[in-house]
């Protein structure tokens, strides 16, 4: 079965069923725009989304850092305190007095 457009059928003879011209409307025209408006706001608010994860992210790793960094220093005066407690002893025992902490 053709649906043509004209109201005349006839043996042998083909005629476009469909046309190839687009037609938009005032109202379709508002829908396309409203939703181009829409997806441009939806791209924004994934794309500020996405920073403000990556800021907050940034803000933990510096945090951990500091405190890495203050453990370090805490472990680098506890070596410091047993490096001089170890000297002590040393020059205790060369000096020939008796160590107080013996095994």
């Amino acid at each position: 079965m053709l649906v043509t457009k004209a109201r005349v059928w006839e043996m042998g003879t083909r005629k476009r069923t469909i046309s190839r011209e687009v037609k938009l409307g005032p109202l379709s025209m508002k829908a396309a725009t409203i939703a181009i408006i829409a997806l441009a706001a939806l791209f924004y608010l994934a794309q500020s989304n996405q920073g403000s994860v990556e800021k907050y992210r940034i803000m933990q790793l510096e945090e951990s850092k500091k405190e890495i960094e203050a453990q370090t220093k805490q472990l680098e005066v506890e070596a410091a305190r047993l490096k001089s407690l170890n000297e002590i002893k040393k020059s205790s025992e060369g000096m020939g007095l008796e160590s107080a902490y013996k095994k």
